[in-house]
This record gives C-alpha cells, structure tokens and sequence, in this order.
C-alpha cells in the first residue's frame, strides 16, 4: 500500500543558556501544529542524560499537508530554534539524513516560498 505519510525528525544541541529558550518556542508551537489537519503528531522531547539536547519531531498524513505547514507561522518557530543551535542540527525528513536533510528541507522551504507545491 502506498502512502505519501512524512516524517520529520530534528535533533539539536544547545549551549546551556539557550536550550530553554529553544524548548519553550518548540513547546509552544507543538500543540497548534498537532491541532492542523494532516498532521498525526508533534513531540518535543528533551535527553534526560544530557540536558542540552533535543529531539524535535513531526508526523504529516500527507505530503502535500507538510507542506503547507512548511509556510506557516508555527514552522518558523521552529527554524527560530533551529538558529539557536551550537551545531548543525541532524536533520531527516523521510529518507534524508543529515547534512542532506537539512539541506532537502531548505529546499523544501525555498520552493514553497516561491509558491511551488511539488518537490
């Protein structure tokens, strides 16, 4: 069967100061994304054992639901966060990791700021 489910997973690492912060805007925008149609969850979750890292994950019923939601008001907070990074955070979306994660998710972003709807 064949699905065009999306998943996007981020795990960031901060400096001591700016891992509340970054959690707070995640927090704070992860209710009202769970609440938009198309999307099946949004978890912010914090490394017990190390406290400065965070894993920052969604689950979209639909390609074309992720992204819309790649332009919204919500989304940004979480590229907001993703800035405050001490390093490249590790991006998969999907299929890509890493490094071309996070570059496919530019992409994905960029296209939809020029007003495509297909990757």
């Amino acid at each position: 069967m064949k699905t065009d489910a999306v998943t996007l997973t981020i795990d960031m690492r901060f400096d001591p100061g700016k891992a509340g912060q970054a959690i707070e805007l995640l927090t704070f925008g992860s209710g009202r994304i769970e609440a938009k149609t198309g999307c099946r969850e949004c978890l912010v979750t914090r490394d017990a054992a190390e406290g400065n890292r965070v894993r920052y994950s969604e689950s979209w019923a639909s390609e074309s639901a992720f992204q819309r939601h790649l332009q919204s008001e919500e989304f940004r907070l979480v590229l907001v966060a993703m800035e405050l990074c001490r390093e490249e955070p590790e991006v998969v979306v999907g299929n890509f990791s890493g490094h071309v994660g996070l570059v496919y998710l530019q992409q994905l972003c960029a296209r939809q700021g020029a007003g495509e709807t297909k990757p």
